[in-house]
């Protein structure tokens, strides 16, 4: 059986990578490194050479890497899933905001027409001070938040959405990634807050607005250990900075009489409330976005000389050197007629080395090899692969070299395909000009033949053969024509 060769089916083993911001990338990157660790190798031969080509810094390259292997983990698909579960902590942050909104508006108007002023304004802010005075001590003392995210953690993965493999491995990264910058956990955290605390006291405004202007209070000062002294002291230093925003304080000895004015007193407690609450949440947001994106924008990847980067890079020069070396042969020879004449006749029109190449993949030990007739020339490469990450990369490496221009894979036709195979046909095509399929041994039933002609089909083949007399011939006939066009 043969099928036609699918140039489309020639693209690239892995995807390619979708657009994301950098700490997106970061994440995506400690992730894998932590699979790999942790692990084992993952299968990253075409990821490799995908990324080689695509970038020329190495971090760019180990970035791409990356995200080329995630989808082997899973990663793409989970990261898509953590933006979804984002948007439902965002509702569940703006169902907090109206609770904690209500909370606070209850707190000054919900009893009766009489409100304590000096009550209501610690009602108010008093929750608001204490949450700020907590995040202050924590990036005052240093603190990275770590200890507290990594509880958060360990609780998360017992959850049923946070409990996939993929789930766990995702916020490890992220925890690491933001373990980088001293304090950038705490002002991420910071900013969400203070957004929450400022929308909060959006609605609370808005609240007592409404309240004040459609209900009657009288607005009092009310004690029974404290005197009066207390309250103006109390008064006029919390009205200072609100008076340069034109909210004046009243007096208050007509308060203290209990005929104050109390349109002015709450007045005064709206403008207390706006520029110590609202006011000093927004500033912090700005403050905390601005520091935040410094610390991001910061996040490097490990150095160069971390033992798992260093050897990813190591693997990126040896790429390089060969592509290197292979351009200054070609450059040494193109001064002299014969040189020129040799490569024509060492190169095809399409840029890969006459001859053919064959690989047996997971082939028994009971099948001989190499499974031609010896009529067939001397092929550039001649092996077998026992399937391992190491032997593949190594396989692939020497076909990058040669550049064969046709290749022949020898298949277990007993052996059900897998992706693995599949990942290693479509990596060894994209290294060959023409490339075929040997299904040796016996096919055992029409079901797994079916199974086969249906798997290989979309992969980008030029024939799929059932016998070895077969698969020599398409390698004579194909040898004779490469042959005839180099001395033509």
């Amino acid at each position: 059986m043969s099928l036609p060769k699918d140039a489309a089916a020639a693209a690239s083993l892995t995807p390619p990578a979708q657009p994301m911001g950098r700490l997106a990338r970061l994440i995506q990157f400690q992730a894998v490194r932590i699979a790999e660790q942790t692990q084992q190798p993952l299968d990253d031969v075409q990821a490799m050479r995908d990324a080689h080509a695509a970038h020329a810094g190495y971090p760019e390259r180990l970035l791409e890497r990356a995200a080329r292997l995630a989808p082997q983990l899973g990663l793409d698909k989970e990261m898509a899933s953590a933006r979804e579960r984002l948007i439902v902590v965002g509702l569940l942050a703006t169902l907090l905001v109206g609770l904690l909104s209500y909370g606070l508006v209850l707190s000054v108007v919900g009893h009766d027409r009489r409100i304590n002023a000096m009550a209501a304004l610690v009602a108010v802010l008093g929750p608001h001070f204490f949450s700020l005075a907590l995040w202050l001590l924590a990036l005052l003392t240093g603190g990275t938040g770590g200890g507290l995210l990594k509880r958060l953690l360990a609780l998360s993965t017992r959850l049923p959405l946070l409990g996939q493999p993929s789930s766990r491995l995702l916020l490890q990264a992220t925890l690491d990634v933001l373990a980088r910058s001293r304090g950038l956990t705490v002002w991420l955290f910071g900013l969400m807050t203070h957004l929450i605390w400022a929308l909060a006291f959006v609605l609370t405004l808005l609240g007592l607005l409404f309240a004040f202007s459609f209900l009657a209070y009288q607005l009092t000062w009310e004690t029974t250990i404290l005197d009066g002294e207390t309250f103006a002291r109390f008064a006029q230093a919390t009205g200072r900075l609100p008076a340069l925003f034109g909210f004046a304080t009243p007096a208050v000895d007509h308060l203290l009489e209990g005929n104050g004015d109390h349109r002015a007193w709450a007045i005064w407690l709206l403008g207390c409330t706006l520029i110590y609450g609202l006011g000093l949440r927004l500033l912090l947001v700005l403050l905390s976005g601005l520091r935040s994106g410094q610390l991001l924008a910061g996040l490097q990847l490990q150095d160069a000389s971390d033992p798992y980067v260093r050897r990813l890079i190591e693997r990126f020069e040896a790429m390089q050197a060969v592509q290197l070396l292979d351009a200054e042969s070609l450059a040494a020879g193109a001064g002299s007629a014969a040189a020129a004449a040799v490569a024509g006749a060492a190169h095809s029109e399409a840029g890969f080395r006459p001859g053919l190449a064959m690989i047996g993949f997971e082939l028994p030990d009971t099948l001989a090899w190499p499974p031609l007739a010896s009529n067939v020339p001397t092929p550039l490469l001649s092996a077998r692969s026992d399937g391992s990450v190491a032997d593949k990369r190594a396989l692939l490496d020497s076909l990058h070299q040669l550049a064969p221009a046709q290749l022949l894979l020898v298949c277990n036709a007993a052996a059900s395909p897998d992706r693995a195979t599949e990942r290693f046909l479509r990596a060894a095509a994209a290294q060959a000009g023409a490339t075929a399929v040997l299904l040796a041994g016996e096919l055992g039933n029409e079901a797994l033949a079916q199974r086969w002609r249906d798997w290989l089909a979309p992969l980008p083949l030029q024939a799929v053969f059932a016998d070895s007399a077969a698969a020599a011939a398409w390698a004579n006939l194909a040898s004779n024509s490469a042959g005839a066009q180099t001395h033509g």
